[in-house]
């Protein structure tokens, strides 16, 4: 039967007889592993840690009232920070500024690069709604006091890099928006220009236009019909009157004239006498002078009738009654018929001008009136040519206005990340002093040389006793050379070997209290560190 057999079969009390028996081959590889591992942890370099941890507020003023800019998620603004904190430029500053790596001058710059960044760990914080509320910065290195400062620089380079990030973002957003609305600006002002231009161009025959276009046609229209009526009546007139000249240049020549002349003008009768014929000649010389010049050959003829019949007007009141009667009365026949016939010649030419006037004022609104006619069918083509210009000028003028009020926004947000109100870094821990190194990890080096220890006496026990024939109980005999136990002896001790007991139980004491010794070292140098615990040690021995 092998070992594994018997071992299914041990009793608690023989394995704690087989651990005394072989409880140096225990003790000794366990105290040897536990010394090696306290040398190792004091001897080993020490690299500490410090953290700082840094927390994002949200944005200070209400979103209502001023809406951010800066849309990038927070998470990949961090990445975004963490790959500009960790370039060659800023790494080889903070190098420089705490002259990190004067032990290793032979150092290559890449490597001493390559170093930091491997030194430096941020870590983010996630909340239930998946969004980053905080993160921490840590850097690690020898020198505890370092490490410290070198964690808060670097915080220090978040928070400032993420405000000018955001500023960036917010004055390139309005730059850029400033930049589209000065181009909009010029297309609305050559749509405008084109607007006005186009109105200049069709002033009168606009669509707004139309209903002015069609109450001036309809007026015109009336007065065209009136001035017909007046030019067909003014002809009649004119026809009239050269029907009395000749009748009365007839008279004249035959010389059949009375005393007085009874003449028929056109709806009166004109009775006149001598003084009345120059009275009237004397009113139409009034009239002629006030349209024409004392050169004019109708004001001169007329001046001279006029004057003939003041001479004539004169020389009848010299004259008596009684003298040359019938003589006065032939000469006063002839001269109301020449003052009837000037009358007549004098509203004949008015009457002719009447109808030239007349006729140019019906071209003249025959001629107008083809211009509103234009104007009122041109109007459904010009109205879809505005709408067209109106239409590009409305989409350009939105365009204007939604980009005028985005840009005021984008101010805002200018002026709020200026004044830091917007969303921004906060730190809530500054980096302190490490009084614990991380490494080497006390605790993982004890669990490691306790198991190691353990490991290598348990597994010594076991090939020994595995290996091993002898008989150790009394029931093997029995069972494993089937003999029956008749009688046992006692084992006999030897001279001296008491004091080998108390010998061999003093060094096991010794072992003992140094395995002991050596794991609570090891537990005071987890619980409050080496250096503390090493200067709590020489505190203790100088007293």
């Amino acid at each position: 039967m092998d070992f594994q057999q018997q071992a299914t079969t041990l009793k608690p009390d023989q394995v704690l007889e087989i651990i005394i028996r072989r409880r140096w081959l225990i003790l000794i590889p366990l105290c040897l592993v536990l010394t090696a591992g306290f040398f190792y942890t004091l001897k080993a370099p020490k690299i500490y840690m410090a953290s700082t941890t840094i927390l994002i507020q949200p944005q200070k003023v209400p979103t209502d009232y001023v809406q951010s800019i800066v849309t990038s998620d927070p998470q990949q603004r961090i990445n975004t920070i963490s790959q500009q904190i960790l370039s060659r430029t800023n790494l080889e500053n903070i190098i420089k500024q705490f002259g990190l790596f004067r032990d290793n001058e032979n150092m290559y710059p890449e490597d001493k690069i390559n170093s930091m960044r491997a030194r430096v760990l941020v870590t983010q914080t996630s909340s239930r709604h998946q969004s980053t509320e905080a993160f921490a910065i840590s850097f690690t290195g020898p020198n505890p006091e370092i490490v410290m400062k070198v964690a808060n620089q670097l915080a220090s380079y978040f928070m400032d890099e993420n405000l000018k990030a955001r500023e960036i973002q917010a004055r390139g957003t309005s730059d850029f928006l400033e930049s589209e609305l000065a181009k909009i600006k010029i297309k609305l002002e050559e749509r405008e220009k084109e607007i006005a231009a186009y109105r200049a161009k069709y002033m009168g025959g606009l669509p707004d236009e139309l209903e002015t276009n069609l109450r001036t046609l309809d007026r015109l229209q009336s007065q065209y019909s009136d001035d017909l009526n007046t030019l067909r009546d003014t002809q009649n007139d004119v026809a009239l009157l050269k029907t009395q000249i000749s009748r009365l240049r007839e008279m004249e020549a035959s010389g059949r004239a009375s005393l007085q002349t009874e003449v028929p003008l056109p709806g009166r009768q004109i009775l006149l006498t001598p003084e009345q014929q120059y009275e009237l000649a004397k009113t139409q010389l009034d009239e002629l002078l006030v349209k024409y010049t004392t050169q004019h050959p109708e004001v001169i003829k007329l001046t001279k009738t006029v004057a003939d019949l003041k001479k004539k007007v004169e020389a009848e009141k010299k004259e008596g009654k009684e003298s040359g009667s019938q003589g006065s009365l032939n000469t006063n026949a002839l001269s109301s018929n020449n003052a009837v016939l000037l009358q007549h010649e004098f509203t004949l030419r008015q009457r002719e001008n009447d109808i030239s006037n007349l006729k140019a004022n019906i071209q003249q609104i025959k001629q107008t009136m083809q211009i509103y006619q234009k104007r009122v069918e041109d109007t459904p083509k010009r109205e879809q040519e505005l709408q067209s210009i109106q239409r590009d000028y409305n989409n350009i003028k939105e365009s204007y206005n939604s980009l005028l009020a985005r840009r005021l926004e984008a101010e805002l947000a200018v002026n709020m990340e200026k004044k830091q109100k917007g969303e921004q870094f906060r730190i809530l821990d500054y980096a302190r002093l490490p009084e614990k190194p991380i490494s080497p990890d006390v605790r993982m080096l004890l669990m490691l040389s306790l198991a190691l220890g353990f490991g290598l006496g348990g597994g010594t026990v076991f090939l020994l006793e595995s290996l091993n024939p002898a008989l150790r109980r009394d029931e093997q005999i029995e069972t494993e050379i089937g003999l029956p136990i008749l009688a046992s002896i006692p084992p006999l001790e030897q001279p001296g070997a008491g004091k080998k007991k108390w010998f061999e139980f003093i060094i096991f004491v010794i072992v003992c209290i140094y395995a002991i010794a050596i794991l609570i070292l090891f537990v005071f140098f987890y619980m409050e560190g080496i250096n503390k615990t090493l200067n709590f040690i020489q505190t203790i021995i100088h007293i």
